[in-house]
């Protein structure tokens, strides 16, 4: 294990070495495994909420860099907005056709959400809003939900995983093609668009969050009730733009 995860880190290493700008990444791809929160690479929000939606303040205390992953973790840490305080992570840069792929353990918990995705929208300056997600429910950690939207019409399904994604680290990835999309799970495709689905077509943002919603949105996440603090972990994250070949033994190019 420690090995493989040495050699994961020395090809990640060398990968982001010649990702030197957004644009160069845009082209290369790139390899993140959390040593070291790069500001160059990674923007984290702090100070603000989404909406009346969501009852935690995005803080960038609630995001944590160790020499492991990333922790993202839910707490009493309030702030101006709300009196809790949770995490969320983007890339400056945004990134169009390929693979995303992440390791991640999720949090566990009614009303709790753990993301991986894309996305792009107004509120980041474009005039359309596409996404796609991988959106853990803290209420059902045995399941996963994938969405994609497309000038704001989602589309989507609810995903049986066949184990506690709270519980131990796994991967996921997104491959992203003009007429397609898969989501993977552990290098499986668990679900793809079909052939007549509106693409997103707009480049987006590679984020991760962690958030607890309000009553808006008990029907769907659960009712929220803060007890203690919650953790999510992301071991590591990359990207590879769909004509790169395989850059990295745990990438699903490689299979």
């Amino acid at each position: 294990m420690l090995i493989s995860r040495f050699l994961l880190m020395l090809t990640f290493s060398i990968l982001t070495s010649y990702a030197v700008s957004a644009e160069a990444e845009n082209k290369t791809g790139f390899g993140e495994t959390f040593q070291h929160l790069s500001r160059d690479r990674w923007y984290v929000s702090d100070g603000w909420a989404n909406g009346d939606y969501q009852s935690c303040e995005w803080r960038a205390d609630a995001i944590t860099s160790t020499r492991n992953d990333l922790r993202l973790t839910l707490s009493d840490r309030g702030g101006k907005a709300r009196p809790l305080g949770c995490p969320e992570i983007h890339t400056n840069a945004r990134f169009g056709y390929g693979l995303y792929e992440a390791r991640i353990r999720s949090a566990a918990g009614s009303g709790l959400v753990t993301a991986f995705y894309t996305y792009v929208g107004p509120p980041a300056g474009s005039p359309e809003h596409d996404e796609i997600d991988f959106e853990f429910l803290g209420k059902d950690p045995h399941t996963v939900n994938v969405t994609e939207y497309t000038n704001d019409k989602p589309y989507g399904k609810v995903i049986q995983l066949g184990f506690d994604a709270s519980e131990t680290f796994h991967n996921y990835g997104i491959e992203w093609t003009p007429d397609k999309i898969r989501w993977y799970v552990d290098g499986k495709v668990v679900f793809e668009t079909p052939a007549d689905a509106k693409i997103p077509r707009n480049p987006g943002y590679i984020e991760f969050s962690l958030w607890s919603g309000s009553k808006v949105e008990d029907a769907w996440m659960g009712p929220f009730t803060y007890t203690a603090p919650v953790t999510a972990e992301v071991e590591w994250a990359a990207y590879t733009p769909t004509d790169a070949p395989c850059k990295f033994q745990e990438s699903i190019k490689c299979k």
